[in-house]
């Protein structure tokens, strides 16, 4: 089968052709602004003006000729409307012209895939870092889930954005690289983790505001050093709660070496395995929507012209995947969590653990230094403070630099316990932990990673640990990442179980309002797409 996809989401317009066992052909061109960002209708006419020429070209460097071609596919979406609208118009009229038959495919997606085509990942968590995207996707339970992302902005457009504070024309990435290299000292800025999301506003507006003071160089570097370090580990949290062992990097930002090597360090670390497509695979293309197209056509799906419509927010676990995903599920028995290494010690004749903080050898000094201290603390005095709210969570006994030693409570979490509970159990577990997150919030605290991974069941008990991303004096944008937070980690490893989640939205409701739920739908709307 031999099948032509057409990109054109963004700044990038290409071709691509392929086949099940190669690509064959893979032309593009990028829409480069004069000044400022992409012009979304004069991206689009740069799309029209050169389609037909990539075409032609497309079909020589494959040496096949039209009739060759058996099926066409576009990236449907997420993307800029007028960009996405001239790439459908295009594969309509091919489709007609050549008679075959079409279909529309998911851009975040096509990513995964043309990634596992030429690297042999098998069943990877993928970080995805583009211009507009920032997403860590995997498979589960027959879909691609986005599993952690950005809450503002993508790594991309912020680059770009500093870029062009400095003067730097678009695409402003590329030379950020090249000037971190200059870097010499690191300049403090914000980092913002919240279980496995990021936010990168803060840092670009802390980062513009260095401009004029400081050299450059050390702005790009510092920039890198602390944006880097956030994804490298949210994508380990990804790891460890999904329990995976392949790394797949996409997305332009993918081809940023510094970031290869963080996140392969990262990878080494936990016996991991990274996975980098060739450059030009990673920043978007034609041949990844021709393989994906490739991969619906040979199972079946096919698209009438009327179902084409372009998906300016098309979710990425929006459709099936009816191929097979062969499910690695790894078990971490010697290695740590994405922060921490737990050990069983004995305190005075308590039975106790030794939650200690383990040096990160991605990150630098300054961060990794500061990131450690600053949890352990911030750790320890939450989780005692939590406890006289009536929620149940270790008792402290001592504290370190790095390390706190607290009560072993007894119980496995929650993330094995909940393959084992009946549909009556879960369905009251739901409710329990809707209680204890509103006693939580009425508190004024927000946990920051609430998955069942950071949850202990015992005697029927739920108990809360892992309070390193937690934070006081909370608005109703860090409950709603709460909860957020929480249906993802349902989403990610209880896809069976996530019919239960209304039960745990209901009782929440009953006790907090509608008003931060409704937030929850809101953050959604912004996050996953271009």
């Amino acid at each position: 089968m031999i099948v032509l996809g057409i990109e054109g989401t963004a700044h990038t317009v290409g071709v691509g052709i392929v086949t099940e066992e190669n690509v064959l052909a893979n032309v593009s061109d990028m829409y480069k602004p004069p000044e400022g960002g992409i012009h979304p209708r004069e991206a689009a006419n740069h799309h029209a003006q050169l389609l037909p020429g990539l075409l032609k070209k497309a079909m020589e460097v494959a040496k096949i000729e039209p009739e060759d071609i058996d099926g066409i596919s576009f990236s449907q979406g997420p993307g800029l409307g007028p960009c996405l609208r001239t790439v459908a118009t295009a594969a309509r009229v091919l489709s007609l012209k050549l008679n075959v038959p079409i279909v529309g495919v998911n851009h975040c997606v096509a990513h995964l895939e043309i990634g596992r085509f030429t690297t042999g990942a098998e069943d990877p968590v993928m970080l995805y870092v583009s211009g507009g995207n920032t997403q860590i996707i995997s498979y589960a339970n027959r879909r691609y889930r986005v599993f952690g992302e950005t809450l503002d902005i993508g790594i991309g457009n912020m680059l770009d954005k500093l870029a062009r504070e400095m003067g730097i024309p678009f695409p402003g990435g590329p030379r950020i690289e090249k000037m971190a290299r200059e870097g010499k000292k690191y300049i403090p800025l914000p980092y913002s983790v919240k279980g496995m999301d990021v936010s990168f506003s803060g840092l670009l507006t802390a980062a513009k505001n260095k401009i004029g003071e400081v050299r450059k160089e050390d702005i790009a570097y510092s920039v890198q050093e602390t944006a880097f370090a956030m994804l490298t580990e949210v994508t380990e949290r990804a790891l460890a709660h999904l329990r995976k062992d392949e790394v797949l990097l996409a997305g332009g930002v993918a081809r940023n070496q510094r970031l290869q090597e963080m996140v392969g360090e990262m990878a080494e670390e936990r016996g991991a395995k990274l996975y980098v497509p060739p450059g030009e695979l990673c920043v978007d293309n034609g041949a990844m929507i021709a393989y994906l197209g490739l991969l619906y056509l040979k199972h079946g799906v096919r698209m009438k012209i009327e179902e084409t419509e372009v998906i300016q927010k098309f979710r990425t676990d929006a459709m099936d995947v009816p191929w097979e995903v062969k499910r690695h599920e790894r078990i971490y028995h010697e290695l740590p969590g994405a922060e921490a290494r737990i050990t069983d010690e004995n305190f005075h004749g308590w039975k106790a653990i030794r939650k200690s903080r383990i040096k990160k050898r991605y990150r630098i000094e300054e961060i990794d230094t500061r990131l450690r201290k600053e949890r352990t603390k911030k750790e320890a005095k939450i989780i005692h403070e939590v406890k006289k709210l009536g929620i149940n969570t270790p008792m402290i006994y001592d504290i370190e630099d790095f390390d706190i030693v607290m009560e072993k409570i007894p119980g496995n979490t929650l993330l094995e316990e909940m393959k084992k509970l009946t549909d009556e159990e879960i369905k009251g577990i739901m409710v329990e932990i809707a209680r204890i997150v509103a006693k939580l919030h009425r508190g004024g605290f927000s946990h920051g990673d609430l998955t069942t991974s950071n949850m202990i069941f015992h005697d029927g008990e739920i108990y809360l640990i892992d309070f390193g991303m937690a934070e006081k004096d909370i608005t109703e944008e860090n409950m709603a990442v709460d909860l957020l937070m929480f249906e993802e980690a349902i989403n990610a490893a209880h896809y069976d179980r996530v019919p239960y989640l209304k039960y745990f939205y209901e009782e929440y409701e009953k006790l907090m309002g509608k008003k931060i739920i409704e937030n929850v739908e809101a953050i959604k709307g912004r996050r996953r797409y271009v």
